[in-house]
């Protein structure tokens, strides 16, 4: 069967299209024309309008529109499976305890997560009303080598002796490690059962805060972090920040938002009971493992990072 992939040079649809690769197949990348469709089984939607900040219309352009734009081009093609990368983030950024794909969505004061809350309803129309091939992943905090968003800036910090804790760090993270993503969405576009299905893909070692950043500082070699500073107050900061890059109508995201605060000092734990029944997912990457080969990577990417600042000079 012949598999197309949006958002083949991004972090996550790179690695997709790299396992995809290693399976022996032969998959198609879709950057910007439509015209690729033709002749083509399934779709693996990976490509998104990211992070937090920006304006609304572009997240609604490629989020929304853009998304009926291609499903439905995608049926009109005879497409047989639409698998739509979504994200927990459409329960909200800290969910305050455990949630499965039944709890409701909930959007949060940021482009990003209305947008994406608003393409999952946009998809469950077109899947009631349509008939829409669609199936819908909501990954969790996805790390692994080539996450230069999250992980690199966190063990920056933790490197630096910069990193705080938020709260006591006992609260815990939806983690999961890119490849284990990678096999989700190839089983959620494969499975028979799984058409209209929606199914979060995190992996369900009970990871804490403290757990997370003590492992990365463990591969580092340096001294975990000790200073905290209370998870409340952290979020109003974060509010605060927020409000005044809207007043000064800045085009670059405050140093601290709610939407980071929230994913690392909030009580996230999923439940991941229907994906491993009806798709036959499990995650094979540990918290160990995969801090080992991210840090790996990032110690790599810093020495790459260095050597070009120094032949810019």
């Amino acid at each position: 069967m012949t598999v197309l992939v949006t958002g083949a040079t991004g972090f996550l649809g790179r690695r997709l299209t790299e396992l995809l690769v290693s399976s022996g197949e032969r998959p198609r990348v879709l950057v910007r024309s439509l015209d690729r469709l033709a002749g083509v089984d399934r779709v693996l939607h990976c490509a998104a309008r990211t992070g937090p900040w920006g304006p609304d219309s572009e997240y609604e352009r490629t989020n929304v529109s853009g998304l009926e734009t291609l499903v439905r081009t995608a049926m009109a093609a005879g497409v047989r499976r639409f698998v739509h990368v979504s994200s927990i983030t459409v329960h909200g950024n800290d969910v305050r305890g455990e949630a499965d794909e039944a709890s409701p969505l909930r959007v949060e004061p940021n482009p990003y997560s209305r947008s994406k809350v608003a393409g999952e309803r946009l998809l469950g129309r077109l899947i009631r009303d349509e008939g829409a091939p669609v199936t819908i992943v909501r990954p969790g905090w996805i790390y692994g080598p080539g996450d230069s968003a999250s992980f690199a800036r966190i063990a920056q910090r933790v490197e630096r002796g910069q990193m705080i804790t938020l709260g006591s760090g006992t609260n815990h993270l939806p983690l999961i490690y890119v490849d284990d993503v990678a096999e989700g969405i190839v089983l959620a576009s494969e499975a028979a059962r799984a058409e209209g299905r929606s199914y979060l893909l995190v992996n369900d070692e009970r990871v804490t805060q403290r757990d997370f950043i003590g492992a990365i500082a463990a591969e580092l070699g340096v001294a975990a972090p000790r200073r905290h500073i209370p998870y409340p107050l952290a979020l109003k900061l974060g509010a605060l920040s927020e409000a005044r890059a809207r007043l000064s109508r800045s085009k670059h995201p405050p140093p601290v938002m709610r939407y980071g605060l929230q994913l690392l000092g909030g009580e996230n734990r999923f439940v991941i009971e229907r994906a491993r029944r009806e798709l036959g997912f499990s995650p094979e990457v540990d918290l160990a493992e995969g801090v080992r080969r991210s840090v790996s990577w990032y110690r790599g990417a810093g020495d790459r990072m260095a050597a070009t600042a120094g032949a810019a000079r």
